[in-house]
């Protein structure tokens, strides 16, 4: 690997956020997490009996507070239902309402089917490899945030004014 090899790989993660922008219109007030967390409800309900905001959390590796914050804003949008355990009124079971099922089935099931038909020719070797080089990037560039050992010289803080 060399320099032209690393503004390859950060020109394609600027042009896989562009790809993000122009995936389909989602309705007004749902988000791409959203569209996880439906996913993750669907998913979940297929392999257990119940689905709570723990096992959202663990699924996606995102906090119990900040999970449980959008299943707020889904369960508003009329996309989720919150189902007390009808043995412990502190737990909460979720599941998917019409809605969230018909938004599930275009936005995840047949959305993702097309995509699989248009990008045929890419073997899923070359998608695992894809994926694993951005989760290993996504992991460099956290850690050097939350540790940072490259930092610009100080005279790139004190703006663009030279009379400073």
């Amino acid at each position: 690997m060399n320099i032209d090899d690393i503004k390859l790989l950060l020109g394609s993660c600027h042009q896989a956020k562009r790809i993000i922008e122009i995936q389909p219109e989602l309705p007004i007030g749902i988000t791409p997490r959203h569209i996880f967390i439906i996913d993750a409800i669907y998913n979940l309900a297929i392999s257990q009996k119940h689905v709570k905001v723990s096992d959202i959390s663990a699924k996606m590796q995102v906090t119990k507070p900040s999970i449980t914050k959008l299943i707020n804003e889904l369960e508003q949008l009329h996309v989720i239902t919150k189902i007390p355990a009808s043995h412990d009124k502190r737990i909460t079971f979720l599941q998917l309402t019409e809605l969230g099922e018909s938004y599930y089935d275009f936005y995840i099931d047949k959305y993702h089917k097309w995509l699989t038909e248009q990008l045929q020719d890419v073997t899923a070797e070359e998608m695992q490899i894809t994926a694993a080089v951005l989760r290993q990037l996504y992991h460099v560039l956290q850690q050097e945030r939350e540790h940072p050992t490259f930092i610009p010289p100080a005279a790139f803080n004190r703006g663009v004014n030279k009379n400073e």
